[in-house]
């Protein structure tokens, strides 16, 4: 009588075997704890597989493969992992929706089987003839245990509701006399099995499967929001959190469906636009998995906007394929800001990630622009008029409420500085070349007509030196100073096109350098004694350079109501100094 009881005790029970084999699972797996939360779960044969390409039959990885009583759990080998957790888990798969197909031994292929799991199939290879076999047993064993189980299980609830109604029907003192302890311990999962007996909750994981296979997203995301609703009021227990399991599982298969539709691959088509994305995002919000869908959203905007780019081709002027590029990158942008508007309304967490992915693609934009532009060894003109594209841009889009305009001068200020010191640097150089030739000698256009024709050019220039006409043809100022009008006066309109708080010091201080090579040939001029017949003359150009050429930059200055420097105010003074000089 004593033996009895001990000999029970020490029998492991099913529930302590069950605990065991799927704590087995969490101690080998990482991520896998869902798995051993559902009850009456157990493990029944697991091993080592290779996992094959259905078509060309090549090697793609090494897995483990766990078979539950219920469902088939794939794990990915973890390389170089010490102790006891060395997979990950990949997908867990029901076995109702499995199918177990034996493959020939052909070629490269030995010892394989198919498993296709919907929507998938997937080809694996054990070691040997004998892991096979056992495979394909276990699969067909466990897959007809558990038809039998299920069927045991609809049986039992038909029985309890009708147990029910009757209990129903029976008088009340007859029915709680009727009534045991045992059947009040069981009622919860008598009614945990009839609340969730109803046709359309049985039949509803295959209505999803075929949903899914039929890419209808939409009438799926339907389904789930009207299953959660219903579960709601369901009573808790076993037979609900097994329902909720396979539920669960095709709502993984149909996010990672709604995901895929987001995904950039070479053989989809990128032409769909963001209006095309913008119905999966929807289904994946009703989801409440708004976090991947607005990372998938901008991963699929920024693989359209690096596809668009790829399609310009760079022909002809660097103007011409800026004006393109920028066309096409903020037009990208500008249509991004208003589909991601439409698509995460009251979405607040998602538009941080909206402004931090405009910042990226403006960088990887930049990146273009400064190879094209700064690093081709284009004009100081040529790179002035493609930055105010790209200005002009960034300001259209603050109508859509997106400023980028500073982020881009940040990313170009120190490009833009570079080229404007090599540009004042060159043109420094060009001033002292031209003044070792410079022997201060009026221009002589030798006949009245060519002397007018020549004063028409440098009108159209801007400046009007008909008051420094005399003999109808000669002109009282030099090559040299009216070529340093013409270069001084485009430098400074390129530099002001190019214009920001941050470089407006940078700009002024490199006009003010170019003024000063010109100033300083000047007063060389003069004090060397060699141009003493030439003193009036220089004076003359000295005036014209200072007043009249630095008036017309005065002038470009206040045309785009930027203040006019200190350091070129203090340049007119020179001026008197120069004429000083003659008079001591």
């Amino acid at each position: 009588m004593v033996q009895g009881p001990q000999k029970e005790e020490e029998k492991e029970s099913p529930e302590e075997e069950t605990r065991r084999n799927l704590a087995f699972l969490l101690e080998k797996v990482e991520g896998c704890s869902s798995v051993a939360d559902v009850p009456g779960r157990q493990l029944v044969h697991d091993g080592d597989l290779i996992e094959l390409d259905m078509e060309s039959h090549v090697h793609i990885q090494r897995v483990h493969a766990f078979l539950l009583s219920d469902s088939l759990m794939i794990a990915t080998w973890i390389p170089h992992r010490r102790g006891p957790m060395r997979y990950r888990f990949q997908g867990l798969y029901e076995l109702d929706s499995l199918a177990v197909v034996n493959v020939r031994d052909t070629g490269p292929v030995k010892n394989g089987f198919t498993i296709l799991m919907f929507p998938e199939s997937h080809l694996y290879q054990t070691d040997t003839a004998k892991a096979k076999r056992q495979w394909l047993d276990a699969l067909e064993d466990t897959k007809k245990k558990k038809a039998v189980r299920d069927k045991q299980k609809k049986e039992a609830a038909t029985r309890a509701a009708e147990q029910q109604l009757q209990l129903a029907l029976a008088s009340p003192g007859e029915a709680d006399l009727s009534k045991s302890f045992t059947d009040q311990m069981e009622e919860p999962v008598a009614m945990d099995r009839d609340f969730l007996a109803a046709d359309w909750l049985q039949e509803l994981p295959e209505d999803l499967d075929m949903f899914i296979a039929q890419r209808n997203f939409e009438g799926a995301v339907d389904l789930v929001e009207k299953v959660n609703e219903f579960l709601i009021d369901c009573p808790k227990g076993p037979a609900l959190k097994e329902f909720r399991a396979r539920i669960d599982h095709r709502v993984k298969q149909l996010t990672d469906g709604l995901m895929n539709e987001l995904q950039v691959s070479p053989e989809r088509s990128l032409r769909g636009g963001p209006r095309a994305a913008r119905r999966a995002v929807t289904q994946l919000i009703r989801l409440g998995k708004s976090a991947q869908a607005c990372e998938l959203f901008l991963q699929n905007r920024s693989a359209i906007i690096k596809y668009n780019i790829r399609q310009l081709k760079f022909e002809g002027a660097t103007t011409l394929y800026i004006r393109c590029l920028c066309g096409v990158f903020f037009s990208s942008l500008s249509d991004t800001s208003k589909e991601f508007i439409k698509a995460f309304p009251g979405h607040h967490g998602c538009f941080s990630a909206f402004v931090i992915w405009a910042k990226q693609e403006l960088q990887a934009f930049v990146s273009i622009f400064r190879r094209q532009v700064f690093e081709s060894k284009a004009s100081l003109t040529t790179i002035a008029d493609c930055v105010v594209l790209a200005r002009t841009h960034c300001q259209e889009l603050k109508s859509i409420g997106l400023d980028v305009e500073f982020c881009l001068s940040n990313l170009l200020d120190i490009s833009i500085q570079q080229v404007i010191e090599e540009t004042r640097d060159q043109i420094i150089d060009g001033i002292n070349y031209r003044a070792h030739d410079d022997l201060w000698r009026p221009m002589n256009h030798l006949t009245p007509t060519d002397c007018e024709k020549y004063v028409k050019e440098i009108a159209a220039s801007g400046f009007d030196i008909k008051a420094y006409v005399y003999d109808n043809c000669i002109i009282s100022i030099t090559m040299n100073s009216m070529q340093f009008a013409k270069v001084s006066v485009t430098f400074v309109d390129d530099l002001l096109k190019l214009f920001t708080t941050e470089l407006e010091d940078i700009i002024a201080d490199a006009i003010t350098a170019v003024y000063g090579a010109q100033i300083s040939h000047i007063e060389e001029s003069l004090k060397s004694g060699k141009f003493q017949k030439e003193e009036s003359l220089i004076i003359k150009n000295a005036q014209f350079l200072l007043e009249v050429v630095m008036g017309k930059i005065e002038a470009l200055y206040t045309s785009r109501n930027i203040p006019f420097p200190n350091q070129l105010q203090q340049v007119n003074g020179h001026f008197r100094k120069l004429k000083a000089m003659i008079y001591k």
